[in-house]
């Protein structure tokens, strides 16, 4: 009578058989090492180690290293023993080498932030954003482990000698007049063919699942009053973010009346995010929303968010070249949907994409839409490395829609940047704290001396630019410790 054998003591002896030899150990650690230097090579092509941490959850930061240390380990020990396998010339289905390759390419694809996408997903088909996934990206690093550790235990019923190949039978059978046979043995490879299948259809099936399944990956950290209080002695602080705010010569106008009526701001949504947040609208605010201001937009370190917000509708929506032909559509390859600026606008009525560009909220020339796209371009963030003119976030997207009710207004480039330099210092006032100190420091300049397309550029202000500005400071040992970080990248 033959002997059966559970999974698990199948699993057991095979890893023991394979790991009791030394040259096993070390190919695995090679092979995990490796795997996660990829993982961190990825991770720096779209965003830097600290712009990582600052722009996502405590959950999401450590859920992401766990789980690339469990892909990495799987990869390894897999490898090793596909390795005794071939050694031992047994024969195996080409189905696990194919699942240990498709686990690496997707666990590797799936490494990123939450924010700032993953620099491999376009490759995938799936446009650049992990705000496409409803786990940002996790569930295909949970699924990845998976499908490897079930690939180990292929491996491991070879490698243990309990589970002996049975003698090559041919099953016949007939329809319609047509013979099919097919191999007994090949029925067992069908399993793992049909999980990598599975697989397959899982990742591309994410991004188009119900955005209120999605998890909340990114970090929303405002600076509060002590923060500031503790900046104010040194006067960097407010500099950077002025107690009595900046002032543009630019007016609201109708615009918020506008954007409610299309629907890309759903009133009841927007103001219950406030409330949740512990901001309520104040009546000045409401009243920009429905009914239009004359007044000069003005903005403080209390009024921030809501601008922010505000202005990320309006940039979603209002109808421009930039949005229609630029770089959210060279990048999205057909998925626009899926970035954190548009996937991640949850305030409309409806899917955000029908109100992407729709309309001309704002009458723009082609002479101030080609003054908007210039600003756009030297305009960067540091949350990634991306310009304003690539709006793939909603800080990216709202100053979008800033420096395009500007340009109608009349505005010039030089006060675009000007205002683009304060704008950005109150949404990301860390970076700016640190970018002021840097000039002070290095060149004995004040933050209102300081050129804004230089201080606003992709070396200075961009997630890798605010990096080397942080090395320079700690190297130099003149790092304060700056207000926490603006708010993240969703609503």
């Amino acid at each position: 009578m033959k002997k059966l054998y559970s999974p698990a003591f199948i699993l057991k002896i095979g890893l023991k058989k394979t790991f009791s030899k030394l040259y096993s150990w070390f190919l695995t650690i090679f092979v995990t090492l490796n795997v996660l230097l990829l993982y961190y090579f990825l991770l720096i092509q779209k965003t830097t180690w600290d712009s990582f941490w600052q722009s996502n959850t405590v959950f999401y930061s450590w859920a992401q290293i766990v789980l690339s240390v469990i892909n990495a380990v799987l990869i390894g020990a897999s490898i090793s023993m596909l390795f005794e396998v071939i050694k031992e010339k047994k024969k195996t289905s080409k189905t696990s080498y194919l699942q240990t390759f498709a686990s690496l390419l997707f666990s590797a694809a799936a490494t990123g932030c939450s924010v700032c996408s993953a620099f491999l997903l376009p490759l995938l088909g799936i446009a650049a954003s992990l705000t496409a996934l409803p786990f940002g990206g996790l569930e295909i690093k949970f699924l990845s482990a998976l499908l490897l550790f079930y690939t180990i235990y292929e491996y491991a019923k070879i490698t243990s000698g309990l589970c002996k190949i049975p003698k090559e039978k041919i099953i016949s059978f007939e329809k319609n007049q047509i013979k099919f046979s097919l191999k007994k043995e090949t029925l067992p490879q069908l399993l793992p063919f049909l999980l990598l299948v599975i697989f397959i259809t899982i990742v591309y099936t994410l991004p188009r699942l119900p955005k209120a399944w999605r998890l909340q990956t990114q970090r929303k950290i405002l600076p509060t009053a002590a923060d500031i209080k503790q900046n104010q002695s040194a006067g960097i602080f407010a500099q950077i973010n002025p107690p009595g705010g900046y002032e543009l010569k630019t007016k609201y106008n109708n615009i918020g009346p506008s954007m409610l009526e299309m629907g890309v701001v759903d009133l009841d949504k927007f103001k219950q995010i406030y409330e949740k947040s512990g901001q309520p609208l104040t009546p000045e605010q409401l009243d920009i929303l429905t009914k239009g201001s004359n007044k000069k937009i003005r903005i403080t370190s209390d009024n921030s968010y809501f601008l922010l917000n505000f202005f990320w509708a309006f940039g979603l929506a209002n109808k421009t070249k930039i949005l229609e032909e630029g770089d959210m559509v060279k990048y999205g390859e057909g998925q626009v949907g899926n970035f954190a600026s548009t996937g991640g606008w949850t305030l409309a009525k409806g899917d955000s994409m029908q109100y992407y560009s729709k309309k001309a909220i704002v009458p723009l020339t082609k002479e101030q839409e080609d003054l908007v796209n210039k600003v756009a371009s030297g305009v960067y963030r540091p949350c990634c490395g991306n310009s304003t003119a690539f709006p793939d976030c909603n800080h990216g997207m709202a100053l979008l829609g800033v420096f395009e009710l500007m340009a109608a207004q009349g505005a010039t480039e030089s006060e675009m940047f000007q205002a683009g330099k304060y704008i950005n210092s109150f949404w990301f006032p860390g970076t700016a704290f640190d970018t002021a100190l840097y000039f002070k420091n290095k060149e004995g300049r004040d933050f209102k001396n300081i050129d804004p397309k230089v201080y606003l550029s992709k070396d200075i202000f961009s997630a890798f630019g605010a990096q080397t500005v942080k090395k320079w400071l700690i190297e130099k040992g003149i790092q304060e410790k700056p207000p926490a970080q603006g708010g993240g990248c969703g609503v």
